[in-house]
């Protein structure tokens, strides 16, 4: 796959997953199920092999942010917030990801 297939796929998935449309996933909008979505669609970039630079050309985010996000989200998908992992989960299935630990 290409890159921008993979970014559409991983989009695409995670609309699914989450019921936020593809265009809010990396839009400015703020509330929890649009960072949930927002975290879960970094992951799984950062689970194909994108760099973090790589990804905020993607995404349009900053790298600083798209690192915040890479180096919390273990926590996120593992701790209390249940809702969170499962859909993080339901993503990596429908793309045929194994998870990275």
């Amino acid at each position: 796959m290409d890159t921008l297939s993979d970014y559409q796929a991983v989009v695409s998935a995670v609309s699914r997953a989450t019921g936020i449309p593809e265009s809010l996933i990396f839009s400015r909008k703020r509330g929890q199920v649009y960072y949930d979505a927002r975290w879960i669609a970094v992951q799984l970039l950062d689970d194909l092999g994108y760099y973090p630079q790589q990804i905020a050309d993607m995404s349009g985010m900053t790298s600083r942010n798209v690192n915040l996000i890479l180096g919390t989200v273990r926590i996120r998908a593992n701790s209390s917030w249940k809702q969170f992992g499962k859909e993080l989960e339901a993503c990596r299935k429908a793309l045929g990801i194994t998870a990275t630990a």
